[in-house]
């Protein structure tokens, strides 16, 4: 009698182990596989609605690619611009400076041909003193007349302005512009000794720039 009701019991608990396995088996089942049309129709749009931002992101950062490359290129131009006005005020104020030069010099030999004039038609003046006064009168002439042929010529070698000043059997040499070089110095150092006689040793040749 024990025996039977134990057999019942075994096939009892059976039953409703395969009754839970199939239950547990129906309900996944269902869950896991199927999607419905919203929930699929939901997921596409979310996929667009992101492609769509991407391609606004990639478009705004090629605008401004180009609009940081148009105010780099701008920049670059209104520097070069500042660079080339910079350039010629200096320039300009070189040219002014070489010229307040060249005119010292001439106001210079004027007041200097002045006072020996004075010297010459004072009537207090002895005849010593009147016979040295034409004498550096006279040197001095012909070293104005040197300075400006020597000038002159410097010019027509590619320069834009020279200014020459002789004093002592020496010469100083100043040029404005163009190209000063070893073999244009050579050049300029020649003019001078052809047209003046003082030695290449005692000419020194400078330039004021450009």
């Amino acid at each position: 009698m024990t025996f039977g009701k134990r057999q019942l019991v075994i096939a009892s608990l059976v039953v409703a182990l395969g009754a839970a396995v199939y239950l547990n088996w129906q309900f996944s089942d269902t869950s896991g596989i199927e999607v419905s049309e919203s929930e699929a129709s939901s997921v596409k749009q979310l996929g667009q609605t992101t492609y769509v931002n991407t391609e606004i992101s990639t478009s705004e950062i090629s605008n401004n690619s180009a609009s940081d490359s148009k105010k780099e290129k701008a920049e670059k131009q209104k520097n070069k611009t500042n660079q080339t006005k910079t350039k010629a005020v200096n320039a300009e104020a070189k040219k002014e400076h070489f010229s307040a030069e060249k005119e010292k010099r001439n106001q210079s030999n004027e007041k200097a041909i002045e006072s020996l004039t004075d010297i010459i038609e004072s009537a207090s003046s002895d005849e010593s003193a009147k016979k040295s006064a034409v004498e550096s009168a006279k040197e001095l002439a012909e070293n104005i007349k040197l300075q400006t042929d020597i000038e002159n010529e410097i010019i027509t070698r590619g320069f834009d302005d020279a200014y020459v000043i002789i004093n002592n059997n020496s010469c100083c040499v100043s040029v404005f512009g163009g190209k000063l070089d070893d073999s244009s110095a050579l050049a300029i150092k020649d003019i001078v000794n052809r047209q003046s006689d003082i030695e290449f040793t005692k000419i020194t040749v400078s330039s004021s720039g450009k």
